[in-house]
């Protein structure tokens, strides 16, 4: 008689199973915690801009798994392994950034729209520590709000839509190849270019 309670059980089991979550969502609850755990690392994609708002831009890893999205005026958290990424923004096209984590350490990533064909593109770029973009960036998270997005259907879109998203990887990639020093060197963070847990916790929300 129990039996038909157990397959729903083992349905949800066996998505987590061939989906898992390839990082752990952060649920905003109030003004936003910038803090890192001390084993991970914390990435805070931030869009400051509203043009384009209602367009998603959608954020996948090296292993082009679905991490996490956001629109217009928002700022979203992933947790990460430490170590070395390659973090993937799509949209109309795809933007990467070369990414080596430490653990602690919070890392912000600055994502803008310009107008495209069908909708908008994006232009990525690495908060660095040498740079004034490192202190700017504490506006920007308190200019946006944190967003509450839709894992389950970003990474259903992403699903639906992996050859598109393939391709726009793959014309990234050739962007970086193509690309000189100071190219590569504008896409990519070290460690040191996070901020420890002290430094982070000045950060505020939006």
């Amino acid at each position: 008689m129990k039996t038909p309670y157990l397959l729903p059980l083992f349905a949800v089991l066996w998505l987590g199973f061939v989906y898992p979550p390839a990082s752990e969502p952060i649920t905003p609850s109030g003004p936003a915690s910038f803090v890192a755990p001390k084993d991970k690392a914390l990435v805070v994609f931030v869009r400051d801009s509203r043009l384009g708002k209602a367009i998603n831009f959608y954020i996948v890893d090296e292993n082009k798994k679905f991490l996490t999205m956001l629109r217009g005026n928002q700022h979203v958290m992933a947790t990460l392994e430490p170590g070395k990424h390659t973090l993937y923004i799509v949209s109309e096209n795809a933007g990467l950034v070369r990414a080596d984590l430490a653990a602690g350490r919070t890392y912000i990533i600055e994502t803008r729209p310009k107008m495209g064909f069908g909708k908008a593109r994006v232009i990525v770029e690495p908060v660095l520590r040498n740079t004034e973009r490192f202190a700017e960036s504490a506006k920007w998270l308190r200019d946006t709000k944190p967003a509450s997005p839709d894992l389950e259907d970003g990474a259903k879109w992403v699903r639906k839509h992996q050859n598109v998203v393939d391709k726009r990887i793959s014309d990234a990639e050739e962007e970086w190849s193509k690309g000189n020093e100071k190219y590569r060197a504008s896409l990519s963070m070290s460690a040191e270019d996070g901020r420890t847990q002290e430094e982070a916790r000045d950060l505020r929300g939006g």
